[in-house]
Order: C-alpha cells, then structure tokens, then sequence
C-alpha cells in the first residue's frame, strides 16, 4: 500500500512540475486604466467599453508590477510610444499605442509606420493588418532609434489555420475574411528558425496551459481569442 502511494505521490509531483513549467496566461479587457501586471496586446474594434485586450503569465520572468498606458495615434507616432495595433474601425486615429514606466523601456524610442500590400520592403516588420483596407492592408513599423536592423526581410501571407507552414508564424487575424483569415509572417535574414512550428485554436476567456493568446476575432461572440502554441 505504501509503495502504490508513493507511487501515485511521485506521478503527482512529475505531473504538477511538467504542467508548472508551461505557462499560464490569464486575459482580461480594459478600457483606460491598465491594472499593474497586465500588459496591453490586442484590440476590440466593435467594443466601445472595454476594447483594449490585457493578457498576463504566470512565468517567473513576468513583471507582476509592469505598467503600462495606451494611447491611438495616426500615422505620427510621438517619441517613447511604441505602435502595437490597429483599430479598422477608427477613420481618425486608428494606430493603438503602447508605453510602460520600466526602468527597461526607453522612453526616447522613435517609430515610423506606414501600410503596404504582400510586398514588405527591407527594413520594416509587420505588426498588425487594417480588416478594411482591400489595397495596403498590412501596417509595418521600423524604429528609427537603437538597434535596429533595418536590412530585415519580412514575407507575410494568409491561411485557415489548419495547418501552418513550417517557419511561418501566426501574428495576426482578419475578422473580415471567412476564408485565409489567419496572418502569417516569416523573416527570411537573421537568426530566424526556418524550422518552427505552430498550431493554433480559439478561445474564451479561459487560456489552457501552454497556450498564448496573440490575436482577437471582433466578430466571434463565443470563443474570439486566439491563441497559438509553438510545438517545434
């Protein structure tokens, strides 16, 4: 009896190390005020309450006491803010804007954006994707401060989902197309793995563990997180 117990206390403790040692992530919406901890990622085009999406790790590397604001911005983005997403709803200010009070963040950062089509010229990284726009719909961004390489060449493509090419990444979604609305992109210089691989599924406000949630479908009612997992 004692050995099954021992037994059953080992299965429990591998168990409970394997689970830990993938992250948890919890997700939340927010309207102004961001909560410490949580770190803005996405947005809610048809939410006019709480359209800004905050997500957070259970990761011993998480900063439980990180701050953050966020701002909209046109097509000048002001010194210390960094562009993160795209609002397709908003004709004005459609860029969402991100910054945090870590000794980490340089506040004297500059960035630039601008749209384009398939075709991303070196130098600039697709970011978000405008649902609206039929021509340019891709919005890129390079920062003109620091370190940044501006010999990087990005590809970006679309895709159902059900099986994603090794090397691409899943960055993105199109809630406007039923058909490829999942965004991908691939750098083809630098230290980038050709090889990786990713699978993705939908979710609701409960995030399994191992899962990242990085992207949003405005139009789902029921399970519009999306979340991606990288299995190689």
């Amino acid at each position: 009896m004692r050995s099954i117990l021992a037994s059953l206390f080992v299965l429990l403790f591998c168990a409970t190390f394997f689970l830990g040692a993938a992250d948890q992530w919890k997700i939340k919406t927010g309207g102004t005020q961001i909560p410490a901890g949580w770190e803005p990622y996405g947005y809610d085009s048809f939410d006019e309450n709480d359209p800004i999406l905050l997500r957070q790790s259970n990761s011993p590397k998480w900063d439980d006491k990180q701050k953050w604001e966020w701002n909209t911005a046109g097509l000048k983005i002001p010194t210390g803010w960094e562009p993160f997403g795209y609002d397709s709803n908003d004709e004005f200010d459609p860029v969402l804007l991100r910054r945090s009070n870590s000794v980490n963040w340089n506040s004297g950062q500059k960035w630039e954006i601008k749209t384009a089509g398939i075709q991303i010229p070196a130098g600039w990284e697709p970011f978000a994707y405008d649902c609206k726009d039929e021509f340019d719909p891709f919005l890129l961004r390079r920062c003109t401060t620091g370190n940044w390489d501006n010999q990087q060449k990005w590809e970006v493509k679309t895709s159902n989902g059900l099986n994603i090419p090794p090397g691409w990444e899943p960055f993105g979604y199109d809630w406007n197309d039923k058909s490829d609305p999942l965004l991908l992109r691939r750098c083809t210089t630098g230290k980038w793995d050709r090889e990786q691989k990713w699978k993705i599924m939908t979710g609701g406000l409960k995030i399994p563990v191992g899962w990242e949630p990085f992207a949003y479908d405005s139009k789902d009612q029921f399970d519009p997180f999306l979340l991606r997992q990288r299995i190689k």
